[in-house]
């Protein structure tokens, strides 16, 4: 079986990525962010190394059973590359951190959380983070907050979006000032 790992956008909107069932929470903890600035969701959830806290993730199934085909199946969702694609398969002794040597503790945390649910193969999205590249400044609560802060109201709403579909238990050190700062209003 191939799971499928998410933190973010995949698990309320899936759009037509195939799984089966429900999205079930037990996945790796993983250190994500809100470190991604794209156009169309202002600040996003990605895995981040550096500057991301450990959070359980929660993972579905594949409706494939072809590793390649499940990797194909959510770089079409996220309209992502292979190299922004993560992967492990046990089976083979294969895995995507020869693309992504800063996930190197990534890599090593989702093979043993696959060890251990005697998981084949597990896929997840390794878009990396740009808050540096795209804004100029590294990344901190402080910064990521001026940041929203001079979005315009309607990218502001669609962060606070983001924020409030993401699952509890992704509790980033951003989103919980977020939600302390603009949500208790």
């Amino acid at each position: 079986m191939i799971a499928i790992l998410s933190w973010g956008s995949l698990i309320w909107k899936p759009q037509d990525l195939p799984y089966e069932g429900a999205w079930k929470q037990g996945g790796p903890a993983l250190p994500v962010e809100f470190t991604r600035v794209k156009t169309a969701r202002p600040l996003t959830l990605v895995l981040d190394p550096v500057n991301g806290v450990d959070c359980p993730t929660r993972f579905a199934w594949s409706s494939r059973t072809n590793l390649a085909d499940a990797i194909q199946d959510l770089q079409s969702r996220e309209n992502a590359s292979l190299e922004e694609t993560g992967y492990i398969d046990l089976q083979q002794n294969l895995s995507s951190v020869r693309d992504h040597p800063e996930q190197i503790n990534i890599d090593r945390i989702v093979r043993q959380w696959c060890h251990k649910q005697q998981i084949t193969a597990a896929v997840w999205t390794a878009i990396p983070p740009n808050f540096k590249d795209e804004l100029g400044v590294d990344f901190s609560v402080e910064a990521a907050m001026q940041y929203f802060e001079q979005l315009p109201k309607p990218d502001q709403d669609s962060v606070m979006e983001y924020i409030q579909n993401t699952p509890s238990e992704i509790t980033t050190p951003f989103r919980q000032h977020v939600e302390a700062r603009w949500m208790m209003r």
